[in-house]
């Protein structure tokens, strides 16, 4: 019975996407989360009540999960869109009190992707909750 109700999840998730390990860890710990990326066309198909697997990204660079690799499905929620990521914190902190220190995730979303490519690309933000 536990495998039939775990195909029919696996069936129903629309992306895979790598999470590194200590976002993957809060997400499991909460139980939701907000995913932050550039707003690019991979993700123009995603809506809400979607679900998306995450798996575990354990160099922040890999293409592919490994055997090791933990896997979590989650549904969207919602779904937040803004110039930048400063104006998507704005747009997030009115609906929620998630972020935390605005300065300290803006400093770790750069690690990952530039000012000129979010000012091209835009920032997109999933509010994502574990099923």
């Amino acid at each position: 019975m536990e495998e039939m109700l775990s195909g029919c999840i696996s069936m129903a998730v629309k992306k895979s996407i790598q999470l590194t390990t200590a976002p993957l860890e809060k997400l499991i710990a909460k139980g939701e989360s907000i995913d932050f990326r550039l707003d690019e066309a991979a993700w123009q198909d995603l809506g809400v009540g979607d679900h998306i697997e995450f798996w575990e990204d354990f160099t922040g660079w890999q293409k592919e999960p490994t055997d090791k690799s933990r896997r979590v499905i989650v549904r969207v929620e919602h779904i937040y869109k803004a110039p930048s990521f400063s104006e998507l914190f704005e747009l997030i902190e009115g609906d929620a009190s998630r972020l935390g220190d605005k300065d300290e995730l803006l400093q770790g979303l750069r690690s990952w992707w530039s000012e000129d490519k979010e000012t091209i690309e835009g920032a997109l933000a999933f509010h994502v909750v574990v099923v």
